[in-house]
């Protein structure tokens, strides 16, 4: 089996088709943590998946060989939810109270999603990188941009929360 990075340089060569072997490589992964950090929305969690895929072809060019390429995709779909929820709060500020509104068919195990709801996003994202994929704390900052230390707090509150 070839590695990740064996597959990248492949597919910078032109075998597009080496690409799509790391597309079912991490599909249900990137769909599952896009099902945890929108709290069961699975079209939204489709959406994310497919954008972290089309952005990280679009820039595998920019691919660090010194991470592995599961750890770059999570970070592309960290900020491919990130982006995905700003627009979607563009449109919901706007929302007049006589509108319908839309509640998303949660999937799976709906305990978990009920657990996260009190939490903002972004520490829906730390407890989620945290705990559901034990990523470490400077993986963590890596992704977000944050310094090891404001990650740390800002996972203490989110526990905090959920006490």
């Amino acid at each position: 089996m070839e590695t990740d990075e064996e597959l990248v340089k492949r597919a910078l060569k032109g075998g597009n088709h080496h690409y799509g072997v790391l597309v079912q490589r991490y599909a249900d992964y990137l769909f599952g943590l896009g099902m945890r950090l929108t709290g069961g929305n699975r079209e939204l969690a489709e959406d994310i998946s497919q954008q972290s895929f089309l952005k990280s072809y679009a820039y595998l060019k920019s691919f660090d060989s010194r991470k592995t390429y599961k750890y770059w995709l999570t970070g592309i779909a960290v900020n491919c939810f990130k982006d995905m929820s700003k627009k979607e709060q563009q449109y919901t500020d706007l929302a007049v109270g006589s509108e319908p509104s839309y509640s998303p068919q949660l999937e799976g195990d709906t305990g978990f999603f009920n657990l996260i709801k009190p939490l903002t996003e972004d520490e829906k994202i730390l407890f989620t990188l945290k705990y559901i994929y034990e990523y470490q704390i400077n993986d963590i900052a890596g992704f977000l941009d944050l310094k090891p230390g404001t990650v740390k707090s800002k996972i203490s509150r989110a526990l905090e929360k959920l006490k």
